[in-house]
């Protein structure tokens, strides 16, 4: 467990209830760290029927969560392709903290995963997938590592691409260029960071027990007519260790970025699959 007392977190795409994001904004809360979680504002009519049962709010929800835990937390509805949303969003953590240690750029959209074919998917679809997975990347960085460069503290920067950033995969829309991509975008702000001391990695998940990626499996199940548990089957054999991952494995790498056991990792990116791809 990585030592985050006195150190502030900013997670982005932290609105899901069984998400990446909230996992990821337990766990730093866990070890310690000060959150900031922001995400998109839904209405509550379409929120899925699991959020609906327990009344999830989205951000405000997990700040409360985190907040029972005895950490401090701020939450910040917003939209990581909108400029001035971003700006307002790391206004406020250094209103109410001061500073950004750690940032998880975790916010994306599956451009359709599973049943979206580059020669026929909807052009919108392209351009909206660009825009979450890489343009907010973009922004969110560049506005909270101006914060971290100005405080001269240092810092981790945390990029989560997926696995479907190593390599092709058929009928994924824009969602392996744009994951590919944040691989390279990690590696050049690596080498630009260095020497202010703020670290950039990535993070490669694979299939993890998700919201999102059962919408995947479903896409994927219509697309070929069989069941979510064939699709679900064939996921875990394409896996060595057999299974899907948990939202929590996943977090615990997070972790291991942001903390200073990884102090001299700069420009990596991290397979979280269970085996299923090796490089």
């Amino acid at each position: 467990m990585a030592d985050l007392k006195g150190k502030v977190a900013l997670i982005s795409g932290a609105a899901r209830y069984r998400g990446l994001g909230r996992a990821m904004a337990l766990r730093l809360a866990e070890d310690g760290a000060d959150i900031v979680v922001t995400g998109r504002a839904k209405n509550p009519d379409d929120r899925p029927d699991n959020e609906k049962d327990i009344g999830w709010t989205g951000v405000q929800s997990l700040a409360e969560e985190i907040e029972a835990m005895g950490n401090k937390a701020l939450a910040v509805e917003g939209d990581v392709t909108n400029r001035e949303d971003v700006e307002r969003i790391v206004a406020a953590a250094k209103a109410r903290f001061g500073t950004i240690d750690i940032l998880v750029n975790n916010a994306g959209v599956p451009s359709g995963a599973g049943a979206a074919p580059i020669l026929d998917m909807d052009d919108d679809l392209w351009y909206d997938t660009v825009d979450v997975n890489l343009n907010g990347v973009y922004l969110m960085t560049r506005f909270a590592g101006r914060l971290m460069r100005e405080n001269g503290n240092g810092g981790s920067i945390i990029n989560i691409s997926s696995t479907a950033g190593r390599r092709g995969i058929p009928d994924y829309g824009a969602y392996c260029a744009t994951k590919f991509a944040v691989v390279g975008f990690t590696q050049q702000l690596a080498l630009e960071l260095a020497s202010s001391n703020i670290r950039v990695n990535c993070i490669a998940p694979g299939s993890h027990s998700t919201d999102m990626m059962d919408g995947t499996i479903g896409r994927t199940a219509d697309r070929f007519g069989i069941s979510t548990d064939d699709v679900t089957a064939g996921i875990r054999r394409a896996a060595p260790m057999g299974r899907q991952g948990l939202p929590s494995e996943l977090a615990a790498s997070v972790s291991f970025l942001a903390g200073d056991d990884s102090s001299f990792m700069t420009g990596q990116t991290l397979n979280v699959d269970g085996g299923a791809h090796m490089s």
